[in-house]
């Protein structure tokens, strides 16, 4: 790895061997840091590719009636409680129907 205290000897060995100029401008052709610190063009591409996707996605989620979403979901689960609680009902009228009739039944015997 290459640390700032050997990129100076580096500089110093090239300003005694070609000139303070020919250094300067090899040293500014390094990286700061290591190669593997430096993006390629196919990771700028896939990058660029990556952040349009997801302003895509921000888009669409902007997109969303979130209030209408509620209702909808709410009126949704209305109905669906409202079906099962007939649903009860009839079977509790139907139960108490059937134990009227049978009770009418004891009494008239």
């Amino acid at each position: 790895m290459i640390t700032e205290s050997r990129r100076f000897v580096l500089h110093r060995a090239l300003r005694d061997q070609f000139g303070v100029s020919v250094a300067d401008t090899l040293m500014e052709h390094l990286p700061p840091t290591g190669w593997g610190d430096v993006a390629r063009r196919s990771d700028v591409a896939l990058l660029k590719t990556d952040i349009t996707r997801l302003e895509g996605e921000i888009h669409k989620i902007r997109e969303v009636d979130f209030p209408a979403l509620r209702t909808g979901v709410t009126n949704e689960v209305n109905v669906l409680v409202t079906e099962k609680m007939n649903s009860q009902l009839r079977w509790m009228i139907g139960l108490f129907s059937a134990q009227f009739i049978a009770l009418l039944a004891i009494a008239l015997r």
